[in-house]
């Protein structure tokens, strides 16, 4: 059963969605989501239904819902927007055994604040864990948010701008201050990820979670050997 050529036949209750394949391009293939995820929740419940329905379900969405996904016995929030773009299959807990009386409420809370991260991959290097919640600091200061997120080449250039335009006229400096503090506020997260493209860096999974520390927690888990440039973490034990 498919988004474009769906069955018909329903899911039987206890059964789950599980990914079979994932169109390319699809939201599901910018959510980093794999095949063999099993979708086992949407905002706090549980999903029994059909792909069909589940797929009719997304369509309508008029804002973003948490999709509670089981991937290799991790399970793990995200933030969904509409229709996925996948071939699902049915899945039990006799093929899933951590979905045997398993509690929904321990993974998803409704009334807690989520945040979405992406995490950023080079190898063997430090990873980074980018929340895409806007900071305030990137429009009121760029230098200082630059420093923060170690864009130092990025830094350095401003600074030279800010210099440059100082020279000229103090005026015009003040200008090109708010108009660099404007560009980067609503930039930001792009032109991070921009220069962790550009440093190699490669995306490898999206997520969301309640802070950065159990956003790390939760990478540690995919990942035993990961490791943060600001960690809350021990750090990892890497084998000889």
């Amino acid at each position: 059963m498919n988004e474009d050529n769906p069955s018909d036949q329903n899911i039987p209750d206890k059964s789950f969605l599980q990914i079979k394949s994932i169109r390319t391009s699809s939201n599901a293939f910018l959510m980093k989501l794999k095949e063999g995820d099993v979708i086992v929740g949407l905002d706090g419940r549980e999903v029994h239904q059909s792909y069909e329905d589940l797929s009719k379900e997304l369509k309508e969405l008029k804002d973003k819902k948490v999709l509670t996904l089981l991937r290799e016995g991790i399970f793990f929030n995200t933030f969904v927007y509409g229709p996925l773009g996948v071939i699902c299959e049915s899945v039990d807990y006799e093929k899933k055994p951590e979905l045997n009386n398993f509690n929904l409420d321990n993974f998803y809370k409704a009334d807690e604040v989520y945040y979405h991260y992406e995490l950023f991959k080079k190898t063997n290097d430090v990873a980074i864990l980018l929340n895409t919640f806007p900071t305030i600091l990137a429009s009121l200061a760029p230098p200082l948010w630059m420093l923060q997120n170690r864009l130092w080449t990025l830094f350095s250039i401003t600074m030279l701008f800010y210099f440059f335009l100082f020279m000229i006229s103090p005026w015009l400096f003040f200008i090109g201050w708010i108009l660099k503090s404007w560009y980067v506020g609503n930039a930001q997260i792009d032109i991070l990820r921009f220069f962790y493209r550009l440093g190699n860096y490669r995306l490898s999974s999206s997520f969301c979670a309640k802070n950065e520390k159990e956003a790390q927690e939760l990478s540690r888990k995919f990942d035993s050997k990961i490791d943060f440039y600001y960690s809350y973490l021990e750090p990892a034990i890497l084998e000889d």
